[in-house]
């Protein structure tokens, strides 16, 4: 059996349409049933189908994490 970080390393050498295939498998196993009529997982794969655009066009906005994990600490306070 391989080492978790030999799977890690050759998970990452795959192309990104591969590993984003990868990791939707194993979200699937990983969470409970989901009710396939709620509409999520079409609702998701727009979104990321939307956001992936809008990085490819250029349009996607970024900030620093910093900013983020602040705000986030702001909103929620320990």
């Amino acid at each position: 059996m391989k080492l978790f970080s030999e799977i890690t390393k050759d998970c990452l050498e795959l192309p990104s349409v591969q590993r984003l295939k990868l990791a939707r498998i194993l979200i699937d196993v990983s969470e409970p049933a989901i009710d396939p009529t709620f509409g999520s997982d079409s609702a998701w794969e727009e979104e990321i189908a939307a956001r992936i655009q809008a990085v490819k066009t250029g349009s996607a906005q970024s900030r620093l994490v910093s900013d983020a994990f602040k705000d986030l600490d702001e909103k929620y306070p320990s």
